[in-house]
């Protein structure tokens, strides 16, 4: 914080010496050379928490002749502008909010809200708190945000559904965007060198960066939404599910086939792309929908019920 008001309050490049006569705990012997570097450490560490935190330390000189580089914060570029905000629009971040808060991105998300309550919009996060999803997002998330930001090259080891085998990908990250309620990945892909999206919830492991930050441009231009709309879509598999008589009538417009009724219950086949997807549609009916077959659309939905289970025990 004081070095923040310290350059916010200079018209002018302080070289890092006058910065540290100036900043508390910055006090040094200059002629110590372990006390210099102890300064020297702690001045780029906290430059760097600055930038991270999203405050502009700007670099450079006000003169030709200055032999030194100074630092200081623009005010121009420091203060937020005014903001206004009708309330839908409040409400909106409200429950974006809460969303973040299962996607691994909460202090980012707090951050972001303080900020706009410091420049006088009203957001009640908690207000939303009905609103806030019961399962977590892909791990997936959070590494591609990072590598987009800094335009590094990942590699991932990536399950596609007509595929007995996962295959290794290589991809410069454009963006990731949300479609239809799953997150995906969209970029240049090295390997076959050409725009690919991937969908994150299909990525198995950890994703790893590589090489140097800015190694690529992102283009301006391009609807990442659009090429994820327009991407070939995976080959359907099908799920075979157990209803109640005269229930779940939702399920029963999608199925493509009718099996031989077990008992008084019915049985009929659904078709699907994506297991946790169709576990999330299924688990609305309650007991109206027992699934036979496959066991991995099973193991989703108990996986499912086991989240809903914790969220409403902390509640």
């Amino acid at each position: 914080m004081n070095l923040v008001i310290c350059l916010l309050s200079t018209r002018r490049h302080l070289t890092a010496a006058e910065i540290a006569r100036t900043v508390p705990g910055y006090e040094h012997d200059a002629r110590d050379s372990r006390a210099h570097e102890a300064f020297q450490r702690k001045f780029e560490r906290d430059k760097a928490e600055l930038r991270e935190l999203g405050i502009p330390v700007e670099m450079g000189t006000d003169s030709i002749l200055d032999t030194e580089v100074g630092y200081r914060i623009a005010r121009r570029e420091y203060e937020l502008p005014e903001l206004h905000l009708h309330a839908d629009e409040a409400a909106a971040l409200g429950v974006a909010a809460r969303l973040w808060q299962h996607a691994g991105l909460a202090s980012r998300a707090t951050s972001a809200l303080a900020k706009l309550r410091a420049g006088g919009v009203d957001v009640d996060d908690a207000e939303y708190e009905d609103f806030a999803p019961v399962s977590t997002v892909d791990e997936a998330l959070a590494p591609m945000l990072a590598a987009v930001n800094v335009r590094r090259v990942v590699e991932f080891t990536y399950r596609v559904p007509s595929a007995d085998v996962a295959a290794r990908r290589r991809l410069q990250p454009w963006g990731v965007v949300c479609y239809r309620g799953r997150w995906y990945v969209v970029g240049h892909d090295l390997d076959r060198d050409a725009e690919r999206c991937f969908r994150l919830s299909r990525i198995l492991g950890p994703v790893a960066t590589t090489g140097e930050a800015g190694a690529y441009e992102i283009p301006v231009t391009g609807d990442l939404i659009r090429h994820v709309a327009d991407a070939p879509q995976a080959p359907s598999r099908r799920a075979t599910v157990r209803v109640r008589p005269g229930r779940a009538a939702g399920v029963r417009r999608r199925a493509v086939q009718i099996l031989p009724r077990a008992g008084a219950v019915d049985r009929i086949v659904v078709p699907y792309t994506d297991a946790r997807s169709l576990a999330r549609t299924l688990v609305r009916y309650g007991p109206d929908v027992t699934v036979e077959d496959p066991p991995e659309v099973r193991k989703e939905i108990v996986a499912l019920l086991t989240e809903m289970a914790a969220v409403g025990g902390a509640r």
